[in-house]
């Protein structure tokens, strides 16, 4: 995956709301990555970056049995990555993927965009989910207050995201599937009237999400 193709997937939270991906595209591949019988012609892995955030996190579609094996994979994990104190963790789309979240006041100084050297331990509990090519999709959303324009918000948000993204493939992840995403000031989670609230809007999300890997063995 390289950088021309990320670019492609550094856009604003407006257009990661969009319905998702129509059912035949998706289809086609979970009968490939599930072994399901077709007609259709197999069809290649997703290209990752072409998708927005609610459609990455659509796929995979899981099988019963899938879904508890991730379930419980998942759990463990999510209690791993919890255990660093910096990350807030939480389990979504009926606990099989992992969002984690982390101040961006952790990983940057007010208004920089390279990583702090204290992030580097907050960084590493993430790296594990890396380690196999496809177990996880990994999905890197950085979000900003409002207090700058929305030029400014989406540039500091697109260079941090990238700080990131790079620290983990320097670090010995596997970054094929790792997607980020640049969301400006626009999915604030409290309002930006006090400190506190701007505070808790600037942060980065990381949702981890099973692959192909994780079904192999």
């Amino acid at each position: 995956m390289n950088r021309s193709n990320l670019l492609i997937a550094l856009i604003f939270t407006l257009c990661y709301a969009i319905a998702p991906i129509g059912a035949s595209a998706q289809d086609s591949w979970i009968d490939k990555l599930f072994g399901k019988k077709t007609q259709a012609a197999p069809t290649e892995h997703p290209e990752l970056t072409e998708l927005t955030v609610d459609e990455n996190l659509l796929i995979p579609e899981l099988t019963d049995k899938q879904a508890i094996q991730a379930r419980k994979i998942q759990k463990k994990e999510a209690d791993r990555i919890e255990a660093n104190r910096n990350i807030a963790v939480e389990l979504i789309r009926d606990d099989e993927v992992i969002q984690a979240t982390i101040p961006a006041s952790l990983l940057f100084a007010p208004n920089e965009t390279s990583l702090l050297d204290s992030s580097d331990a907050i960084l590493r509990t993430l790296l594990p989910c890396l380690r196999t090519p496809d177990y996880y999709h990994v999905l890197l959303v950085m979000h900003s207050d409002n207090t700058g324009n929305e030029e400014y918000n989406y540039a500091i948000t697109t260079e941090r995201v990238f700080a990131i993204y790079d620290w983990f493939e320097s670090n010995g992840g596997c970054v094929e599937y790792v997607v980020p995403y640049a969301a400006g000031a626009f999915e604030p989670i409290k309002p930006n009237n006090t400190v506190a609230g701007r505070n808790a809007n600037r942060r980065l999300e990381v949702y981890i999400i099973p692959a192909e890997q994780m079904f192999t063995k």
